[in-house]
């Protein structure tokens, strides 16, 4: 093989494997970005275990006409203990103030298997010590968590019954770690979807910790 036909031969091979990389790249974030559901979605099935080694499956829930309000959480982050702290409450005064209507709230912790936050006491100690008495489930794979694209700690989604997405984002409209803001989003959307609206502000940007996945 001549000079220029091994330069050549060389070219080719490194433009071959060039390509290559760029359309695995692009298959890797395609998939990456396929995989966060959208407002308007149908939401991700999944089942997931609570702290007592009770199942959950969201189908369950929206078969029986519920309304679903997931929280990413996490005992350890202070934007969501803003929202447990004595003064605030916002979580559970929300929660209380629909429980007679076909809500359930279920809080998510994708943090992975070995990170602190992530410890099974920890997360009991936090639910007494917080007044928490629904379920916080554990995503030790993060897969559910990365099915939702869920970032932060709080991440807040809400399904309806014939478990369409229809609102994803923030809690509120204050993004610091000080005290809980104006316009509760979630609050606000529950209540539209009672009075058979549609959710005015289906999207907001959430803010938070990040959620502490592998």
């Amino acid at each position: 093989m001549t000079m220029l036909k091994k330069i050549a031969f060389a070219s080719a091979f490194i433009a071959l494997i060039a390509t290559a990389a760029i359309l695995m790249g692009a298959a890797r974030t395609s998939t990456s970005a396929a995989a966060a559901v959208k407002v308007g979605d149908t939401a991700p099935d999944f089942t997931l275990t609570d702290l007592d080694g009770n199942k959950h499956t969201l189908s369950d829930y929206t078969n029986d006409g519920k309304i679903v309000v997931l929280e990413w959480f996490s005992p350890s982050c202070p934007f969501v203990r803003k929202h447990y702290r004595s003064d605030t409450g916002t979580m559970n005064k929300i929660e209380a103030d629909h429980a007679n209507d076909n809500i359930v709230w279920l809080r998510i912790n994708s943090a992975h298997g070995q990170h602190p936050t992530a410890d099974l006491t920890l997360n009991r100690d936090t639910a007494k010590d917080w007044d928490i008495n629904s379920p916080i489930l554990m995503d030790t794979t993060g897969k559910v968590g990365k099915q939702y694209g869920a970032k932060r700690t709080p991440d807040m989604y809400i399904i309806t019954a014939d478990q369409t997405l229809a609102y994803h984002g923030a809690i509120d409209d204050r993004s610091d770690a000080a005290a809980p803001g104006d316009v509760n989003y979630v609050s606000n959307a529950l209540a539209e979807l009672l009075a058979g609206k549609a959710v005015s502000n289906p999207q907001t940007k959430p803010y938070g910790c990040g959620v502490k996945y592998d």
